[in-house]
């Protein structure tokens, strides 16, 4: 299942390419994941490594590559040995469960971990294996640390690390997690062997790890000469999303408010109301529309987004893309205020070369607006041959702003559904 994703992945990511960059349009008015076990079905959301580049909504569709490791080693400055690391997004799918899982395919750890001893890591493309070396003088310590989040509390989580460690009895590999990044517990713990000792370490907890924020350490203590071969390393847990289908804005300092969702995860399965799901699929940095083997396929997505005070400007920014493998394919972005009555919509068919760019709706007219304090997005992407991802969705992207004379301070409107 693993590499049939990645496939299908490749083929999202070559299709993007060949798309290049379109204008800017506007308008106004795998089974169960056991401890360490593998997923063997396709239900769960597996984090398949391939996307569109980071940044704002800005029109880019290139597909993401991942840095390679000498890359970022030759980068640090001299005497620094560590990485900062990004949070992983948590998003689950259907039945409400996210697995991330990293085969060491290709090197997304020199972004998604907190390195320390970066020089005393080995990658080769030609063996997706990551090496953990001991060198000298004297033992060393280094490890990788994921950082888990999401505007929503995960639970039940279980994790893994698979791989081989080749030394003494006090040369060791160890597993760990944290609810605040600083203290590690429920250790699982391998020592080496001269002829390597192979190892699947799993650490699980309950309730301690019911909160939308949590922290994996696979850490190796070692002599010169020994070594840590990582194959697989997996985090899986349930996630449990707000009651209510929205996003609720708080303002800045300066009244502005914002939200952006990358599709980093699949939150907007969550915080969203999206008809005909199941033939929307997603991976880390896009949904995409696919076919299936009735013909064309049409996904509607509606977002709630609720003001602490009554709005006088709304700016939407979509970007996404229509391949023009199936004539009549077409993304629409529009808002309402009441969640059925648009005010402002555009519709960008694929045509013969298809479209890649960003799509902006603004309202700005405080009469249209009438004091509302909530509006609704909505995206349909419609079209898709079977069997052919026709319809891309890569980011969402809102900015707006009240009455500034109403508006609550920032603390008294936060809200986890805010959080990016």
């Amino acid at each position: 299942m693993a590499h049939s994703l990645r496939v299908g992945v490749l083929r999202v990511s070559v299709w993007i390419a060949s798309l290049g960059v379109g204008a800017v349009g506007s308008a106004a008015g795998e089974g169960d994941a056991s401890a360490g076990g593998a997923v063997a079905s396709g239900r769960e959301v597996r984090l398949a490594r391939a996307g569109v580049g980071p940044g704002g909504v800005d029109g880019s569709l290139a597909p993401r590559v991942a840095r390679p490791l000498a890359a970022l080693q030759r980068r640090l400055p001299a005497g620094v040995d560590s990485t900062a690391g990004q949070p992983v997004e948590m998003g689950g799918d259907r039945v409400l469960r996210f697995v991330y899982c990293d085969t060491f395919a290709e090197p997304w750890f020199t972004e998604d971990a907190a390195i320390e001893g970066v020089s005393c890591l080995r990658w080769d493309s030609s063996a997706p294996v990551l090496h953990l070396e001991g060198r000298g003088p004297g033992r060393r310590r280094m490890s990788l640390t994921y950082h888990f989040t999401a505007p929503y509390d995960g639970k039940e989580l279980v994790t893994s690390v698979q791989g081989v460690v080749r030394g003494g009895r006090a040369d060791r590999v160890e597993l760990t997690m944290s609810t605040d990044g600083k203290e590690f517990i429920h250790p699982a713990r391998a020592c080496g062997r001269a002829e390597g000792n192979a190892f699947h370490l799993t650490s699980a907890a309950s309730y301690q790890f019911d909160r939308s924020s949590f922290w994996i350490r696979v850490a190796a203590d070692l002599a010169p000469g020994a070594r840590v071969s990582l194959s697989e390393f997996t985090a899986n847990c349930r996630v449990k999303p707000p009651g209510r289908r929205e996003v609720t804005l708080a303002p800045d300092a300066e009244g502005r408010m914002a939200y952006r969702d990358e599709l980093a995860s699949s939150r907007l399965l969550h915080l969203a109301e999206v008809e005909n799901a199941q033939a929307l699929e997603w991976r880390r940095g896009m949904a995409f529309l696919r076919g299936g083997d009735g013909g064309a396929a049409q996904v509607a997505i509606r977002q709630r987004f609720v003001a602490p005070c009554p709005l006088r400007s709304i700016v939407v920014r979509v970007r996404h893309a229509v391949g023009p493998q199936a004539p009549g394919g077409s993304n629409s972005v529009g808002i309402s205020l009441n969640g059925a009555t648009l005010v402002a919509q555009r519709t960008t068919p694929g045509g013969d070369a298809g479209f890649a760019g960003v799509t902006e709706l603004r309202l700005d007219d405080p009469a249209a607006l009438a004091d509302a304090r909530r509006f609704y997005l909505h995206i349909t992407l419609a079209g898709g041959a079977p069997g052919t991802p026709a319809n891309v969705l890569s980011g969402i992207e809102v900015e707006a702003r009240g009455d500034e004379a109403s508006a609550p301070t920032v603390a008294s409107t936060s809200s986890p559904s805010a959080r990016p």
